[in-house]
């Protein structure tokens, strides 16, 4: 009897001791419920020009890193470069034209008028004695009153042709009329509108990287005929990277805005962080992206964060790529750790 109580006390504690073995070995595969599943995301920005024409230089092949600034691809410029031209050649006879009636005669003309008034002034000069002359021979019967008559007419003639050219000269050394110079203002500002316009769609015949990143794709090749607004290459700033993570619903209290997370993804760097900019309002299930075990079918709610800087130098975020976050208290451990 003795011996089949302890034959039954026997299995009962290697029954409790295996499952104790087994709670332990669960508790030790179980994903720590601060780990927060995702994937890398990014913006991509399509490259295009606004106008139509034949590719004439790619500057940049697919996975090459540009710098801001850089020059992607051109379009072929002729027909622009021409207007631009023409432009700038129709705002320059505008504004000498404008500069014309602003001043008045030219120093050309102006001299003709002042010869001709001189030329009033000596005739007035032989006129007046000749007319006090004629009157003494008209006393003495000389002369007829005829010739008398004649020389004060010519006075009367050269002191009109000097109030003529007087006024012709003040007139001549004015401007044009306001209405006229009004009207070849607006000429002018026209034509330079018009060489802002041209000189816009010269510039827009080149694609300049906005920000530094990475070539994606390129869909065209070089000479062929690209569209007005049609993607040429696809562009990944880098400021364009964002972690989209999953919490779960019950979770969700422990997250805000400005919050750092700690990431980690296969063959990463250590130490990589990430901000978070922005928490969903609204729930969703599981993306099948991350689907696992303990996942599958919960709601949950998108967390975006922006990674941080001080990863490597070659270090680069590759969109799809799984991750998985973990918050990080105010001395910089992450919890759980």
């Amino acid at each position: 009897m003795r011996a089949v109580k302890a034959a039954v006390f026997k299995v009962a504690v290697f029954n409790v001791a295996i499952f104790t073995a087994l709670i332990a070995l669960a508790a030790c595969e179980k994903t720590p419920s601060d780990r927060l599943l995702g994937y890398v995301e990014g913006d991509y920005v399509y490259m295009a020009l606004p106008e139509a024409g034949r590719l004439t230089e790619i500057k940049v092949a697919r996975g090459d890193s540009v710098a801001a600034g850089a020059i992607l691809f051109t379009l072929d410029d002729t027909a622009t470069r021409a207007r631009l031209n023409q432009a700038l050649a129709d705002l320059a006879e505008a504004e000498r034209t404008l500069t014309d009636l602003q001043s008045g005669e030219r120093p050309q003309e102006l001299a003709i008028i002042e010869a001709q008034l001189d030329s009033a002034l000596a005739s007035l000069m032989l006129s007046e004695p000749r007319v006090k002359r004629r009157r003494e021979l008209v006393k003495s019967n000389i002369v007829g009153t005829e010739d008398l008559d004649a020389a004060e007419a010519s006075i009367l003639e050269d002191r009109g042709r000097i109030a003529e050219m007087t006024t012709r000269l003040e007139a001549a050394r004015l401007p044009e009329r306001a209405d006229r110079i009004a009207a070849q203002q607006a000429a002018v500002d026209a034509f330079r509108a018009a060489v802002i316009e041209a000189q816009w769609s010269l510039d827009e015949r080149r694609a300049i990287a906005p920000a530094a990143g990475s070539v994606e794709d390129v869909y065209y090749r070089l000479g062929e005929q690209v569209g007005a607004e049609k993607p040429v290459l696809q562009l990944l700033p880098r400021e364009n990277i964002k972690l989209r993570i999953y919490v779960p619903e019950v979770e969700l209290g422990k997250y805000r805005v400005g919050q750092t997370l700690a990431v980690n993804c296969d063959g990463c760097p250590d130490n990589l962080t990430a901000t978070i900019n922005f928490i969903a309002a609204e729930a969703e299930y599981t993306p099948p992206v991350i689907y696992s075990d303990t996942s599958r079918a919960k709601l949950v709610f998108l967390i975006e964060a922006k990674p941080d800087a001080g990863a490597p130098a070659d270090f680069q975020w590759h969109p799809g790529q799984p991750v998985d976050a973990r918050p990080v208290d105010a001395n910089g451990v992450r919890a759980g750790s």
